[in-house]
């Protein structure tokens, strides 16, 4: 029987074609925290916009600037050849974060496929490695979850493929490399000390193999040191300063505090959410002494603890995901002879089919539905304009506008003040449109057709960013 199944050529293919497209549609940040602590902290160093803006993690310099970097000189690399358009920019963050997925997953699969025993598992952790909806959506993300991941899993990944040749710099290169993976996010740090402890207590490794890998890790949080201070201009160690504001004085709690079992809500993740929890807890308990277990176990534990508690904190984990299911499916039947039956092969494949529809709308689906309105504003624009703006969601980033776009936030759009000099625009929710009226101008911009009204089952319109954007005055018109 083949027990190394290589991965075939067209799933590549297919993979880099997938996650582009998905890349050039999923245009905005899934989460505040992608665009307002490296976007927004971008803009800043370009000068696109006032430290006054910024958010509190600017001034407690709380936030590692890695990513920010990374942005800022791509920004002004372009800028050597033309005008940067921050939609480009912010697309070829998305390509570069897709093309690290791959090269991640691509690895993770080469390094852990032969433990997998037949050649029908090897084949699943291929496909449900490479082409889950989630795994598509996550993967093309610029979050600090995403890029953090996929720093670790290829140097996780590359310490047991340089199994047979390592030496001390290779190890040393390896440890940077998971060390930048904290950099991007510290949480990761609980997966660094689970893969450390499995090296010394598990696999026994020889210390100046592991001590070569922890000084690679620290010179990359050395690394990440030179950065904050390139970006807040002082010295701060913000791994320090992220634990202390955030644990010690409690400000993530003052987020919201939850229950442990409000991870359980990863069940919701279909068609593979409920296999998560329970492959997860399955694996780690029937293969105690393995790599994997180590890793996932502390993160898991970790994150149980802190009181503030969001599903993307565990993305990390999900690359580990398809493995660990397999696997898990692998031990029912070696020890209890235990395999899907008819019915339950049926459901896969009915979960299979609903994971590609699922794909089909992540790849052409926007990740924030406002960005529609920076875009048009960036594209349609260009002269002076008053963008007005009631509700805080309709303002403009300040990473996408035009310098000469002027945000005006104001509490009734009676009180809009156009001038002659430049272009006059407002901005209304749907519910706005109707609490106050559609005012006097022509409507460039529209998410609200009459039948969405018909739809506003429990108020959801209110609380949802779904604009009018109405043109009250143009320079040419006057």
């Amino acid at each position: 029987m083949k027990n190394n199944m290589p991965i075939k050529p067209k799933y590549i293919y297919i993979a880099v074609v997938v996650y582009l497209i998905t890349a050039f549609f999923s245009l905005g940040h899934l989460h505040p925290d992608e665009y307002y602590q490296i976007l927004e902290f971008a803009a800043y160093k370009l000068n696109l916009n006032s430290p006054h803006g910024l958010t509190w993690e600017f001034y407690d310099q709380i936030r590692p600037a890695f990513q920010a970097w990374i942005v800022v000189y791509l920004y002004k690399l372009i800028a050597l050849i033309s005008e940067p358009n921050p939609f480009f920019v912010t697309f070829l963050t998305r390509a570069f974060s897709g093309a690290l997925s791959l090269v991640a997953i691509i690895l993770f699969i080469n390094t852990f496929k032969v433990e997998l025993k037949s050649p029908s598992k090897q084949q699943w952790f291929m496909l449900l490695s490479i082409f889950s909806w989630l795994a598509v959506f996550n993967g093309i993300r610029y979050s600090s979850e995403n890029i953090s991941a996929k720093l670790f899993l290829i140097g996780f990944c590359l310490l047991f493929q340089m199994e047979s040749r390592k030496n001390l710099l290779n190890l040393l290169a390896i440890g940077f490399l998971i060390g930048m993976s904290f950099v991007a996010r510290f949480q990761t740090g609980f997966m660094i000390v689970g893969l450390m402890a499995w090296l010394i207590f598990i696999k026994r490794m020889c210390p100046i193999y592991w001590l070569s890998i922890l000084i690679g890790i620290f010179l990359a949080i050395g690394a990440g040191v030179v950065i904050d201070h390139w970006f807040y201009g002082d010295w701060v160690f913000t791994p320090w300063r992220y634990f202390a504001a955030n644990i010690l004085q409690g400000k993530a709690a003052s987020f919201s505090v939850d229950p442990w079992y409000m991870y359980l809500s990863i069940a919701g993740l279909v068609p593979y959410g409920p296999l998560y929890i329970l492959a997860a807890l399955y694996f780690i308990i029937m293969r105690p002494k393995h790599a994997i277990s180590w890793v996932m176990a502390p993160f898991i534990i970790g994150h149980l603890l802190v009181g503030h508690k969001e599903l993307r904190f565990l993305t990390p984990l999900l690359s580990f995901m398809p493995f660990v299911i397999l696997d898990s499916l692998q031990i029912l039947k070696e020890k209890y002879n235990w395999q899907l039956g008819p019915k339950l092969r049926k459901l896969n494949t009915f979960a299979w089919r609903f994971n590609l529809f699922g794909v089909l709308v992540v790849m052409f689906f926007p990740s924030a539905m406002q960005i529609r309105i920076n875009e048009l504003m960036y594209k349609r624009y260009q002269q002076p304009t008053a963008f007005n703006y009631l509700t805080e969601g309709g303002n403009i980033l300040d990473f996408y506008k035009h310098l000469n776009l002027r945000p005006v936030p104001i509490d009734n759009p009676a009180k809009v003040d156009c001038k002659d000099n430049e272009n006059c625009l407002i901005a209304l929710t749907c519910q706005e449109t109707v609490k106050y009226g559609a005012p006097q101008g022509k409507l460039i911009f529209s998410d609200c057709p009459s039948w969405i009204f018909k739809l506003d089952f429990n108020g959801w319109l209110e609380r949802t960013a779904l604009y009018n954007i109405y043109e009250l005055r143009t320079i040419e018109s006057h």
